[in-house]
């Protein structure tokens, strides 16, 4: 759906007297409301070949080419170029663990400062990196209007705006359709979650073999 086809279904529910931009802002609301409950699939995204140049520890943000501005969580971080799977790390254990020691290597931990991506050590060289991750959803705009969602599933953004909507003019009528939109929900979930079924169910023992018994 478009802007455009969104807002005219708003005026269907009898909100016509609102602004365009009163209606850009509740779709809105009620899209970052959706995605940012879950990591869903398709909030992915791969960077097959993202090269950081030499003497560089920051990767997101940054003013090199192909620096990603989106990166939300990381699903995978692998250094292709010398066969490295980075290691998550936090940015006090960094400071107060590593730095200190100064450790002059190839980088082998990532961590977050705020919503920045750095590795550590900095990198010697160029190095190539295949970078997995959860996108940070941007608001839609009048010149951009593109929703992660689905196509199929728009609707569930239209509801969550009337939800919204009816709240503001503090109509009972909201009730239903946070309903509506809960249903709806399930629905998107179901369809977006399970994308494959050529294999059975398994179940995955994981165990530290600390807690075994010899």
């Amino acid at each position: 759906m478009t802007l455009d086809e969104m807002y005219d279904e708003l005026d269907l529910y009898g909100f016509d007297d609102f602004e365009d931009s009163q209606k850009l802002t509740l779709l809105n609301e009620a899209y970052f409301d959706i995605v940012t409950r879950e990591p869903w699939p398709f909030m992915e995204k791969l960077l097959p070949s993202l090269v950081v140049p030499a003497n560089t520890e920051k990767i997101t943000n940054n003013t090199f080419g192909g620096s990603p501005t989106d990166v939300g969580s990381v699903l995978s971080f692998v250094d292709t170029t010398n066969d490295t799977v980075m290691i998550p790390e936090r940015f006090d254990v960094i400071e107060k663990m590593y730095r200190v020691n100064d450790l002059e290597s190839s980088p082998i931990n990532y961590y977050f400062v705020g919503d920045d991506l750095y590795v550590y050590p900095v990198t010697k060289g160029a190095t190539t990196y295949r970078l997995a991750y959860i996108r940070t959803p941007s608001a839609a705009t009048t010149s951009s209007d593109t929703f992660l969602i689905p196509s199929r599933h728009h609707s569930i953004i239209v509801y969550g705006a009337l939800v919204k909507a009816f709240l503001v003019n503090d109509d009972p009528q909201a009730a239903v359709f946070q309903n509506m939109f809960e249903s709806r929900y399930q629905q998107m979930r179901n369809d977006v979650w399970v994308n494959q079924y050529d294999r059975t169910d398994r179940i995955h023992v994981v165990s530290d073999g600390y807690d075994w018994n010899y």
